[in-house]
């Protein structure tokens, strides 16, 4: 029940920041993507299944107030929730390997997202959309990630302490 209530606190503060400050912050290549980091970071911190959960429940909350089809960013999101969370290892790790994952995750949303566009006939997708999309998107993802990604760590950490080994 504690992991629900950090992942919706997480998910509902996430969705409000982005909205509210980050979505009017006037960068070149749009704002950054903070759910996006966010569904990296649980996935990375407990594997595939919590990251495509994360990811569905929060891009279907992020589509409720967007003006594309109901589920386009859900399913970027659980997608990338997912693929990212088949790197989760409970072994340390390089320091490196949540900027990558987060990066590679960016670039792979965006291109879903173009793709689904591009089936569905938006009329927003173009070339140069595209790529100023891309840039921005992985740039900022990916200087969230050192904000983002330790901290969820943590909290999912103190919900669940490693049991005593000797």
């Amino acid at each position: 029940m504690r992991r629900f209530l950090l992942g919706a606190a997480a998910v509902i503060t996430a969705l409000l920041v982005q909205s509210a400050v980050l979505a009017r912050l006037p960068l070149p290549g749009g704002p950054p993507d903070l759910l996006l980091v966010l569904v990296v970071a649980f996935a990375l911190v407990e594997g595939p299944l919590s990251g495509t959960v994360t990811g569905f429940v929060s891009g279907l909350l992020a589509d409720l107030g967007s003006d594309h089809q109901l589920g386009r960013t859900a399913l970027v999101y659980a997608l990338v929730g997912y693929l990212a969370g088949l790197l989760h290892d409970d072994r340390p790790r390089s320091p490196l390997l949540p900027l990558a994952t987060v990066a590679a995750s960016a670039a792979g949303a965006v291109c879903a997202y173009a793709v689904e566009g591009l089936l569905l006939g938006d009329p927003r997708i173009t070339g140069s959309a595209f790529w100023r999309s891309l840039g921005g998107t992985v740039t900022y993802s990916v200087l969230l990630t050192p904000l983002v990604v330790p901290v969820v760590g943590a909290l999912v950490r103190r919900l669940h302490p490693e049991p005593f080994r000797r």
